[in-house]
Formats: C-alpha cells, structure tokens, sequence
C-alpha cells in the first residue's frame, strides 16, 4: 500500500506539514530506504524533520544555494543544544531539501508569550544553553581543521526550539555567516530580525562572533523581564532604539532577579562589542554561575511539562516516544500523522517556518 501522506522527497515519506515560512516548508517524514513510502519501511527508526523551498521560489536557484549552504554548515556542528542535520539532496521534481533531527517542541518565542513568564532559574538554563550551542557553532571547523567563522545572525527567541525534555536546540542556518558559504550578502544589507539585530549589524558593518552574543543578550533580556526590549513603530525606530534606548536593569525589571544575573546579561548587552563577553561559552558560564549564586534553580522536568502542555496538534501523538535522536516511527504513530494530513491538520508557522502551538484564548 502506498503512502496517504503529502508525497515523498528521495527517500523520505512525508507524513504530515509541520509549518511554511519565508522561504521554506517543514515536515514530519520518516525514512523508508526506497522512497516508495512502502508499509513498514523505516518503523522503529527515528522520525525527522524535511525543510524544503516552498513551490513558489523553487525556480529561483539562490534559495536552493541558501539551504545546501545550511546543510553544509549545521553538518559541522556537534552539540546537544544544535539541531543536526542529516541528510539533504534534491527531490525527484529537482526541489532542494534537508533532513534534520525531529524536535518534539515549541519555539522559545512561543513559551515566552506575555503574560506567561518562565520561572528565573528555567529562564536562565535555557539561554546558557543556547549560548553554549551557539559556541559551538562559533567554533566549527571544516575537515581540514580550519575554523568556519560561523556567524548566525539572526539569533532571536523563534530560532530557540525547547523540547519536552527541557533542552535548548539552536535552529535554522538560513541567514548564517561562514567563511566558505557560497551564497553571499550584498554589501550594506542588513541581515536579521530588526529587534535582535546587534549594533554593528544595525549599522551594516562587518561582523564576528560578538554579534550573536549580543542578540542573544536581547533574548536573555526578554526572557527574564517578561517583555519585549528594542520595540518601535517602524524600521528606522526600532534601529535607533538598538543603537540608543537604554536598556533598563533586569534587577528593575523583574523581582527576585539580582546583581549577579542583571549584571551577566548587561556585558552581553555591550553596544562597544570589546566590553562584551567575548565568547558565547564565556556568556553561558556567567549565567549559570549568576543562577547558582542567586538561588535559582532551573528543573528540566518542569520545563519539558510546560512544552508539552502547549505541543501543537501535529507533535502530541510523539511526545511519550520522543527520546534521543527523535520520536521513534511506529505504526501507531504513522496511522496517526497520516490521519492529521488527511484531516488537514497543520501546524502553525511564524515568518521563521519553525512550529509553533495555536494561539490560547485570553478568555
């Protein structure tokens, strides 16, 4: 019997959409050896995540070179707190797509929602840990050993996936920085979502490392203030707001939080880059030293019970099975993704084409 799901790339069966974003569309899908999507291939198996280019840019050739660029560069970062990609290749239509390990999870964005506020130790985790993939994409290396001088640029709260086991991934490569990409920005363009943008991104200039941990800085911020920071009516507002606003204690922000936290994200948030944590791994140790010295303690259960609380449609059938590496494929899960596609079920997306739960009622 053939597959009842949204077709096949290579040979992986798509099961059911995930999200459509900018540029991109995302799957469940599971890999069934022949591409013929046969019954029984692939059970057992974890199942992933396919992005592929959305039908309606699969023409223009920059966006194929923008997701093999991904590829390449993800396939050289190793962290528990980074989404790896597995595999990529180009459908039977001539379609580029990735493979990537399947997050049984909602976007950092998503759990953050006003009024909803992480607890401060939770907070706190989950930022050293994206700091600390974020170093890790810092210091990848090509296979000769040289460094790829990855720079992610767009490190916002929608491109932090949070699991059900309490982990923070690092996603989505797409606007990435690195020294053999061969997709390339025009000079003068500036690259990110404007509210996370560093202040040398704001102004177009060359960039290092220090970039990112600044724009991490800004979802640090957030996080714990329970707010948004550098917010305006318009593009040029919002920039000026980056290069400008003063940035109000996180002590003032946020009770409970002290001089040791407010004190970590405010060297993060260093518009003269030399005064900022040099590395994204230095930012990660200072939180966690802030944390231990303030008394928050984070819990990874908790967290991974609040994911699951708010898991969109598409994942709660795969959350009891999700371990390392990805919910396994059984068949009962297969019957039940296959019965979302039919049903129409989709997960919701944002402009970054990452899964995100349905909107709760303010009652």
């Amino acid at each position: 019997m053939g597959s009842t799901g949204p077709g096949a790339v290579g040979s992986y069966e798509l099961l059911v959409q995930l999200a459509t974003g900018g540029m991109a569309e995302v799957f469940i899908a599971r890999r069934t050896g022949d591409g013929a999507g046969g019954e029984g291939a692939g059970d057992g198996e974890p199942l992933v995540a396919v992005k592929r280019i959305r039908a309606d840019l699969r023409s223009e050739s920059g966006y194929a070179a923008m997701l093999f660029d991904e590829a390449r560069i993800a396939s050289r970062i190793v962290s528990p707190h980074f989404v790896p990609v597995l595999d990529c290749g180009l459908d039977a239509g001539g379609a580029p797509y990735i493979v990537m390990e399947l997050v049984v999870g909602v976007t950092l964005k998503h759990l953050t929602r006003p009024p909803d506020m992480l607890d401060v130790g939770d907070a706190l985790d989950l930022i050293a840990q994206a700091a600390e993939g974020l170093h890790a994409a810092h210091e990848a290396r090509d296979s000769s050993g040289e460094l790829l001088q990855v720079i992610h640029r767009d490190m916002s709260p929608s491109n932090i996936l949070v699991g059900v086991d309490g982990r923070a991934r690092i996603c989505d490569l797409g606007l990435a920085y690195a020294l053999r990409r061969t997709t390339r920005t025009k000079t003068g363009t500036v690259k990110g979502k404007l509210s996370y943008l560093s202040p040398e991104q704001a102004h177009a200039r060359p960039l290092d490392r220090r970039s990112d941990v600044f724009s991490l800085g800004v979802v640090a911020w957030e996080a714990l203030a329970g707010r948004r920071l550098f917010i305006g009516s318009s593009m040029l507002s919002i920039l000026h707001a980056v290069l400008e606003r003063e940035v109000p204690p996180l002590s003032s922000e946020r009770e409970g939080v002290g001089e040791a936290v407010t004190a970590a994200v405010a060297r993060a948030l260093e518009r003269d880059r030399d005064a900022r944590w040099p590395t994204a791994a230095d930012f990660a140790r200072a939180l966690r030293a802030a944390a231990e010295r303030e008394g928050h303690a984070p819990s990874r259960g908790r967290m991974g019970a609040r994911v699951d609380a708010i898991l969109p449609e598409p994942l709660k059938p795969l959350a009891p099975s999700s371990g390392a590496g990805g919910p396994l494929s059984t068949p009962d899960i297969i019957a039940a993704l296959r019965s979302m596609h039919a049903a129409g079920v989709v997960g919701e997306g944002d402009a970054s084409g990452i899964l995100a739960p349905p909107r709760r009622s303010r009652g």
